[in-house]
């Protein structure tokens, strides 16, 4: 399969929405039991809390190159490139051929997109919202922290805390935060989180009705090098068809400090600019 059209389903699964077109969802697993008492609530609130301050201590922002291989029952594909992420949802992902010259490159803030095709010389700039909803994509995953979800860290704006569920293993909890303010669907992200060693071992997406959109979780929690690296496995599964996402991270550094504007992908020069509101 070309990098081009591998690129372009990551886009897709990955960045605009982790998924494809919900034709079929299943229903959620039992993941969840009873609720906490008040007393565990409060315990556990403390420490989202204290979890929050300990990311603010770590960077921002980080880089790396990553290898994102798909399963489905169709075909099995993978693509490499360099990832580049900025808290809250900023993302940058680059494809080069064999001479290290870039030949796709897609960029978000979480709220627009851009995308660069040098092979057929066009720039394409969008709302990540109607991408979403042009391609029957989830909002909550379009518009999400994509920084948490490929660092294993909580979402870093504050949280107000919903409900918690005890896991049905009865050794972690499950916690349902408030959507964000610019969020505008009744999807719901769940997260699950080990209180006792302080990390976050997954998130789950669910459709308005409760049926799972995606779930991801980290394979290598207990082997990072410190709290703040990033996990250097992702993976993405509870996809339609039984489709399956591992994202593999490798040279990952943290020691950058990016801005906003290290994700815009400047036009180059006879390049067709394309418009998608």
């Amino acid at each position: 399969m070309s990098a081009g059209k591998i690129t372009t389903e990551f886009i897709r699964f990955i960045f605009s929405a982790v998924l494809l077109v919900l034709i079929f969802s299943g229903c959620a697993k039992q993941r969840w039991s009873e609720p906490l008492q008040e007393e565990e609530n409060t315990k556990v609130v403390e420490i989202i809390t204290a979890m929050q301050e300990a990311d603010k201590l770590c960077p921002g922002s980080f880089d790396g190159d990553a290898l994102i291989f798909w399963k489905s029952p169709l075909n099995d594909a993978g693509v490499s490139g360099y990832l580049q992420l900025l808290a809250p949802s900023f993302v940058k992902f680059i494809v080069s051929n064999p001479l290290g010259q870039p030949v796709y490159a897609f960029s978000s803030n979480g709220t627009t997109f851009q995308s660069l095709n040098t092979r057929q010389r066009l720039h394409i700039r969008g709302n990540i919202r109607t991408l979403a909803i042009r391609k029957e994509l989830p909002l909550v995953l379009a518009q999400g922290d994509w920084f948490a979800y490929l660092s294993g860290r909580l979402p870093s704006r504050s949280l107000e805390v919903l409900e918690i569920y005890r896991d049905t293993s009865g050794k972690t909890v499950w916690i349902l935060p408030a959507s964000s303010e610019s969020a505008k669907t009744l999807d719901k992200i769940w997260i699950h989180l080990d209180t006792e060693k302080r990390i976050v071992l997954g998130y789950l997406f669910l459709d308005r009705n409760g049926k799972t959109l995606a779930e991801i979780f980290y394979n290598n929690r207990e082997h990072r090098i410190d709290y703040c690296t990033p996990n250097e496995k992702i993976i993405v599964t509870e996809l339609p068809w039984g489709s399956e996402i591992k994202i593999e991270l490798k040279d990952i550094r943290t020691d950058t400090e990016y801005s906003e504007s290290d994700f815009v992908l400047p036009v180059p020069s006879g390049y067709i600019r394309q418009l998608r509101p």
